[in-house]
């Protein structure tokens, strides 16, 4: 900083520092949690049951064996609410098979 030269303005509250990310960050963050979270709730099953992507509130999961499936979709609301417990707002509203 030169002499004379106010200095740059610093952050003074969470708020300030959030508008200066862009919403791409926000969004791989977002993906860097969801996909820390999902490997730790299915544990082991994270070998048959893939995240395979994500739009919008939606959460495609591919499945590779079929008794999988069915466990999959029997736990699906639980999920749901698991993986939304480590966001600010609710995010995942449906989990798809394919």
């Amino acid at each position: 900083m030169k002499f004379g030269q106010s200095p740059k303005k610093q952050w003074y509250t969470s708020k300030d520092l959030s508008n200066q990310f862009n919403p791409l960050s926000k969004t791989l963050n977002r993906l860097m949690i969801l996909d820390y979270a999902w490997g730790k709730l299915v544990g082991n099953k994270g070998r048959f049951w893939v995240l395979h992507a994500v739009k919008k509130d939606t959460l495609y999961v591919q499945v590779k064996v079929s008794v999988a499936k069915n466990e999959l979709t029997g736990k699906r609301r639980e999920l749901i609410r698991e993986l939304n417990k480590h966001f600010e707002t609710p995010w995942i509203k449906h989990i798809e098979i394919i």
